[in-house]
């Protein structure tokens, strides 16, 4: 029998610690499926602007799916679009959402 989920998890601002730019390193956030597969699923992510921010963004987010579990999985999300020649960058304000699908195939 076929499972799929298809949901949205909110992941927020991300702010930068004060002072100097600070390394990229990703994000990790833990997303709970509503409700338990059969067996872990397949995941496919994406992220998606804030639908309330006003005006044009141009963040662009990488992301890894990883640890998928029959309750949830974590995903690893860095901004791309602000990279500075020693690797740095300086978060995000926009509230930022995950567009997910997981499924286990028939």
């Amino acid at each position: 029998m076929e499972q799929k989920i298809i949901g949205t998890h909110s992941v927020g601002p991300l702010k930068a610690p004060s002072g100097a730019p600070w390394r990229n390193a990703p994000l990790f956030v833990e997303v709970p499926f509503p409700a338990a597969f059969s067996s872990p699923p397949v995941v496919i992510v994406s992220t998606l602007q804030d639908p309330k921010w006003t005006g044009p963004i141009n963040d662009t987010f990488a992301t890894t799916v990883t640890g998928v579990t029959k309750t949830g999985f974590t995903v690893h999300i860095v901004r791309v679009d602000t990279v500075n020649p020693d690797y740095v960058t300086y978060g995000w304000d926009q509230n930022l959402q995950l567009s997910y699908m997981a499924e286990v195939p028939a």
